[in-house]
């Protein structure tokens, strides 16, 4: 018990500096193209890296994780980061032609992004194995709080950092904080609690093909997995709306946009704080159902905002309706966190976890190119009505879908 309590805060420290330190590199290094570039093609470039990648290999990586020792591939995954950091800093002179330079950032977020997956993944499948029962709700809820503050802190710390530095200095920054991370994983105990492991001895596709088996015997995950894509690809339509209908058709000054938007960061730390303390119900279906509901009437808020002539109060109302997004997202992920690294066998945790993150994740290129086509031709109100009715049609399922799904387990 005080073992688990000590790996706890031993894996939310690391990961709270290495997430901060991760964001603010890759936020220096995106104001960095956009500097010495000015193409917002590029810096798109960079932010698809993620899901991209993610998409490429969640099928190999899953397969790795579930056949292989986790710290090994930790352990493995990580100190190539620190390598690739370290080659990072030795490479990249401004005395290098743009090209180059543009070619030694991609290389180097790829190669990061790659190492973060298998070491993320790796290290969620051994939830089960590293801590306590009682203590893997807090693990999950602290982790959305370090996410929430690298979100807040990142654009701040980057701000002062970028231009202000050169950028082979901040990635020492970031070299500090794998490094801290790459420390923390050969200190963990991965086996610290005795769990029952069946050896995988199948083959690369066979493997696939008992992976995708189990998502289509696991009802509950699926409409879990459902809400989570469907709602995504909504979330994407208000985070292309806010910006124009805030800025464009409001005239509200950029900074204040900025402030409004920041309050989702603040929404999802204060909630994950509350849901550290207490206990999650247990029926994860009724209760993520619940919170699409009321994700869906704040959409509407947030639609009816736009029509607003007053810019400080619209600005006050985006606000609050932001926050309320942030705290509900908290609120949605912890079960859908909370079941696919509790409930799935530990056999099939690494091709479960890194398939839910990218068909999650994937949809969100997709959905900022539509809804941007899409708001070509009407208003930011009707598009943020459109994403209130896919949200509230989204949590209506899961809410009629709970008894059926419950009664088949």
């Amino acid at each position: 018990m005080q073992k688990s309590k000590k790996q706890l805060i031993l894996a939310i420290s690391s990961l709270g500096i290495g997430n901060l330190t991760s964001a603010t590199f890759s936020f220096c290094l995106g104001v960095y193209v956009l500097q010495k570039t000015s193409s917002s093609m590029l810096f798109s470039m960079l932010l698809l890296i993620r899901p991209l990648s993610n998409l490429l290999l969640s099928s190999l990586i899953g397969f790795c994780v579930d056949k292989y020792d986790h710290k090994k591939i930790c352990m493995i995954a990580q100190t190539t980061s620190v390598v690739a950091v370290i080659l990072f800093i030795a490479l990249f002179r401004e005395q290098l032609s743009l090209s180059e330079r543009l070619l030694i950032i991609v290389a180097s977020s790829i190669v990061l992004t790659v190492c973060d997956t298998f070491q993320s993944t790796s290290y969620k499948a051994s939830t089960n194995s590293m801590i306590a029962a009682e203590h893997r709700q807090k693990l999950v809820a602290y982790e959305q709080l370090t996410d929430a503050g690298a979100v807040i802190l990142a654009p701040i710390l980057g701000g002062l950092l970028a231009g202000a530095v050169a950028i082979s200095n901040i990635a020492l920054l970031e070299l500090a904080g794998e490094s801290v991370v790459l420390l923390a994983i050969a200190l963990l105990d991965f086996r610290l609690i005795s769990v029952e492991v069946e050896a995988i001895s199948d083959s690369w596709l066979l493997s696939i093909k008992n992976g995708l088996e189990y998502f289509k015997n696991d009802r509950y995950l699926m409409e879990l997995l459902l809400f989570a894509v469907i709602a995504n690809f909504a979330l994407s339509g208000l985070e292309v709306s806010l910006p124009i209908a805030m800025m464009k058709e409001l005239g509200i000054p950029a900074n204040l946009y900025g402030l409004a938007d920041s309050f989702c960061a603040g929404g999802m730390l204060l909630v994950s704080l509350l849901l550290a303390s207490f206990k999650m119900p247990k029926n994860y279906l009724l209760t993520t159902g619940r919170i699409g509901i009321i994700l869906a009437g704040d959409f509407i808020i947030l639609a009816l905002a736009c029509l607003c002539p007053n810019k400080l109060l619209a600005t006050g109302i985006f606000s609050i309706c932001m926050l309320v997004v942030g705290a509900c997202l908290a609120a949605v992920n912890l079960p859908y966190a909370m079941y696919v690294r509790t409930k799935v066998p530990v056999n099939l945790q690494g091709r479960v976890g890194a398939t839910t993150s990218s068909v999650v994740a994937v949809l969100s290129p997709l959905g900022y190119a539509l809804f941007g086509l899409v708001l070509g031709q009407i208003k930011p109100v009707w598009c943020l009505m459109i994403c209130a009715i896919i949200i509230f049609a989204d949590g209506l399922h899961l809410l009629l879908s709970t008894s059926r799904v419950n009664s088949s387990i």
